[in-house]
């Protein structure tokens, strides 16, 4: 066996094998699957690195007819080892909107039916598909059928709103940029989004910043329009890329202090105990909410702020594994499955030093400079793609990306003491359930200020 195949059988394999238990201790919540299905995308977004990178995804390794093949074996080793998951992640460029999608799709539901244990199946989506009535018929039949197979087929809404779409996320010819960033398109989104509970993710780019403070209100709009609520259930993820200067960060900084004061405002009744309550006395997280809120201050995990310590990411047109979709480049990979006679075989191994560095340990202690950073009790950290590309080493921090967050650590923990919350917190009882969580804040917060100092 070799150390790859410890690493994956420890940290994967044996935890989809046992499924669902009570225990606290299991690893089976946080031991996903993504199936990278394709980097062919309908869009050329200023901030994505499927269009910039090809060799993230081998163009010969791109048809059709390959992925399919290869989703087939490996669904048919799943199935063989009994594995159970708690989700799986189709991840591509975007092709939700014609028959490959749609074949995908089909595919691994025919194995769910076989006996394939999948709770929820997620799609991150650019959401053109609903410019299609054709292929919103498509997609919705497909929720149903998930759902009569016990699945749940659920989609993440990837468009960053309307006073940024038509800016940052071109689609690649004139007429889908028309077509996506028209009132049509929204209302064809939201509609179907809102039919079937689905959440948003846009993101916030040091390229897309500035128009932030009225895109949120268009987004805000739009929410309650739809039934949603623009604070619990739109996700506002930053674009870990180089390129955050002093003058966007300020854009950035400008736009936090809007959220701040309008949650305090329209949220709290003006009244800061309630947002220091909201913000850590209750869980942040609201049940169905978008669970990450980006003018919070939450404790840093000691893995990765993304998902590439919680889930296997399997390349199908070639089966190789890397670390995740942005980090598939040759050199990072830590194998690939073997394949004879059209089954698995085994795991060829690759880079296992890399598996076991981003698996297996702390992704503080083993960041250089991010072990004696007084930021990092709250940073989000780098991308380890992005500082791939950037630094030529995936775990070497972007100097503009510590900018960045550096900067909104610095400006939540200013702002937050001008209003009160500080204080508020400072008496807490002991008897709080949150009370060691508040002080380990509060210390975290008082290594800023004294290295500020």
């Amino acid at each position: 066996m070799s150390v790859l195949d410890k690493i994956l059988e420890k940290r994967f394999f044996a935890p989809w094998r046992e499924g669902r238990r009570d225990d606290p201790a299991s690893l089976w919540p946080d031991s996903n699957l993504e199936l990278y299905v394709t980097a062919a995308c309908n869009q050329n977004c200023e901030y994505c690195y499927l269009v910039r990178h090809e060799e993230l995804y081998p163009r010969e390794a791109m048809k059709p007819e390959t992925i399919k093949k290869n989703m087939k074996i490996f669904l048919d080793w799943c199935l063989k080892e009994g594995f159970s998951f708690h989700q799986v992640d189709l991840f591509s460029g975007e092709i939700w909107h014609g028959p490959f999608g749609w074949e995908i799709l089909d595919i691994l539901l025919s194995y769910i039916r076989q006996g394939l244990k999948v709770e929820t199946v997620m799609i991150p989506t650019n959401a053109s598909f609903v410019l299609s009535d054709r292929a919103i018929a498509e997609m919705a039949n497909r929720i149903e059928d998930y759902g009569e197979a016990g699945c749940r087929l659920q989609l993440s809404g990837s468009i960053d709103g309307g006073l940024s779409d038509g800016v940052t996320r071109k689609g690649n010819d004139s007429r889908l940029t028309e077509e996506k960033n028209s009132e049509d398109f929204y209302d064809r989104f939201f509609s179907f989004w809102q039919k079937h509970g689905f959440l948003f993710h846009p993101m916030v780019s040091a390229e897309n910043v500035k128009y932030w403070k009225e895109n949120f209100l268009w987004w805000d709009e739009k929410c309650r329009e739809y039934g949603y609520d623009a604070f619990r259930d739109v996700m506002m993820l930053e674009v870990r890329n180089p390129g955050w200067t002093e003058e966007n960060l300020e854009d950035y900084k400008d736009f936090l202090d809007f959220l701040v004061d309008k949650f305090l405002k329209e949220r709290c009744s003006g009244d800061v105990e309630k947002l220091a309550n909201h913000l850590f006395l209750t869980d942040i997280f609201n049940p169905g909410g978008s669970g990450y809120v980006n003018f919070g201050l939450t404790k840093a995990d000691s893995f990765q702020g993304c998902t590439v310590s919680d889930m296997l990411t399997v390349r199908l047109g070639d089966l190789a594994i890397p670390p995740c979709h942005r980090m598939a480049y040759d050199g990072l990979l830590y194998g690939r499955f073997k394949v004879e006679g059209g089954k698995i075989v085994g795991v060829e191994e690759h880079n296992p030093q890399i598996a076991s560095r981003i698996l297996l340990q702390d992704s503080i202690l083993c960041s250089p400079g991010c072990d004696c950073c007084p930021y990092n009790s709250f940073c989000l950290r780098g991308c380890y793609g992005s500082q791939q590309e950037t630094e030529k080493d995936p775990f070497m921090p972007i100097e503009s990306v510590c900018r960045l967050f550096k900067g909104k650590i610095d400006f939540l923990i200013d702002k937050f003491d001008a209003l009160g919350v500080w204080g508020i917190l400072e008496k807490v009882s002991p008897a709080n359930a949150r009370y060691e969580a508040v002080q380990e804040t509060l210390q975290a917060v008082k290594c800023i200020r004294e290295a500020r100092a």
